[in-house]
């Protein structure tokens, strides 16, 4: 019974928020989009999964460590009443998002990714990113890396969930800082500290002047010119391209957030799941912020100059997130210090969650850093390409043992192989699937004879695998 009651509120809460959306006049004037608002925010709701954020922090805490965020202290000045960073909006943003397992394939020296989200509580998925003719046509192996929302702060390693988490707390308390005072903690009244979650959106940016601002050219991701793309939400998502990546993995449409990016600071939940979708999806040539903080990204030898860039730990987070103004060699003293700043909110959330003080030394020695820039000669550079290190859910198809036969082929073609065959695609040169079979066996003969003549990939599930081969169909 309990369990029942918690769910009724859970889903009246979810839909409250789409009412309240529905009714600001800044949100959706298309019918479609309030459709689409209403089926995917709805749909999420009904299986909000358990996570390993209560386990690793309290809403007491919550309230303790952020006692100025936004509409719970005093008069605020961008208009807030509400608390909008609430303990209950990131529970609940944390849970919704843990629904969500993104797939990345890759081939080595081929351009592009081939990247699909999958909704796990209504099994549906969409191409998050594509790939031309080229890539499907070519014959290089996949290789697949699998991002599980569910991941987040929430992984075997109880070490590095704290290490995560103490460093996403370090990243969205700078980002939307009130303080104006170190040092971190001392207690004084403009104690960075004490400050954070205090702004929603960008300081000096709203509907009325911020039109325009934060916009790149982009064919894919066309930015509106009646609106800012400026920084909104925990992690301060900016610019076109990130509002547009986000709306398409949340919305599978680029419109919602690319016309309205206010969303993101009308609606707390929404506002963490973009901290959350930037914080775990991994933006090639960039790692994502939870793979460097899980320890499951290395570089390859000889890919850096800089020593810094072969350090592991927090510091890359930084790079992740703001490294173009903080971390490169031309970063400024005034950036500079914003480097110092993330580091020590970092160790400082770090303590908070029972590191003691030579466990916390240890996040700036023996092979880790915790500041992406020291000097002009000692720090972090871009990141130039998008090959993981380590990643535990790495898979990579062998064809080795694949046997597929004839080649090409005009009526029945048969594939051969050591291990069970799970499922069978074969997709044309525009990336479709032209033809999908099942198998529960070694050798699995399939009919082509309604394919069209031409070249196509034949792609072979087992398990955990996937094996791709170029056929001609005569």
């Amino acid at each position: 019974m309990k369990n029942s009651i918690t769910v009724a509120v859970l889903n009246l809460n979810c839909l409250q928020r789409i009412k309240n959306k529905v009714s600001m006049k800044q949100s959706f004037s298309s019918i479609r989009n309030i459709i689409l608002l209403f089926v995917f925010t709805s749909l999420q709701c009904l299986n909000a999964q358990n996570s390993n954020l209560g386990n690793l922090l309290s809403t007491a805490q919550w309230d303790s460590l952020f006692p100025r965020r936004a509409g719970t202290y005093g008069v605020h000045p961008q208009g807030y009443t509400d608390d909008f960073y609430s303990f209950e909006n990131l529970n609940q943003a944390v849970n919704e998002m843990s629904n969500y397992v993104v797939e990345i394939k890759r081939k080595a020296g081929v351009y592009g990714e081939l990247i699909t989200v999958t909704n796990t509580l209504d099994g549906i998925s969409y191409n998050y990113s594509d790939v031309d003719v080229s890539w499907y046509l070519s014959e290089v192996p996949i290789t697949i890396n699998n991002v599980y929302f569910a991941d987040f702060l929430n992984t075997n390693s109880a070490q590095n969930n704290k290490r995560e988490l103490a460093a996403f707390l370090a990243n969205i308390s700078k980002e939307t800082t009130g303080g104006w005072q170190m040092p971190i903690g001392g207690g004084s009244e403009g104690d960075y500290a004490n400050w954070g979650l205090y702004f929603v959106h960008e300081v000096g940016y709203n509907a009325s002047n911020g039109a325009g601002t934060y916009s790149q050219a982009s064919s894919i991701y066309p930015p509106n010119p009646n609106v800012g793309y400026y920084g909104r939400g925990p992690i301060q998502l900016s610019w076109n391209y990130n509002y547009g990546q986000f709306s398409k993995f949340l919305f599978n449409d680029i419109s919602v957030l690319l016309d309205y990016p206010d969303l993101v600071q009308q609606d707390g939940v929404l506002a963490f799941k973009s901290a959350i979708w930037f914080w775990m999806m991994p933006q090639c040539p960039k790692p994502s912020c939870h793979q460097v903080m899980q320890g499951v990204w290395l570089p390859e030898s000889g890919e850096y100059t800089s020593p810094k860039m072969y350090l592991q730990g927090f510091a890359h987070t930084n790079n992740i997130i703001n490294g173009g103004l903080e971390c490169r060699s031309s970063s400024s003293p005034a950036f500079t210090q914003k480097v110092v700043l993330r580091s020590e909110l970092y160790k400082h959330y770090l303590g908070i969650l029972g590191f003691d003080e030579s466990e916390i030394l240890l996040e700036d020695t023996d092979g880790n850093t915790t500041l992406c820039y020291e000097s002009a000669n000692n720090a972090m550079e871009d990141y130039v390409n998008c090959t993981i290190g380590i990643f535990v859910n790495t898979q990579v198809n062998h064809s080795s043992n694949l046997l597929i036969y004839p080649n090409p082929v005009d009526l029945s073609l048969v594939i051969q192989q050591n291990q069970l065959i799970d499922k069978i695609e074969v997709v044309n040169i525009f990336g479709q699937i032209a033809f999908t079979a099942t198998g529960n066996s070694n050798q699995v003969e399939i009919n082509l004879s309604d394919l069209s003549a031409g070249i196509y990939m034949i792609q072979i599930y087992s398990g955990n695998s996937i094996q791709s081969q170029r056929i001609i169909k005569s």
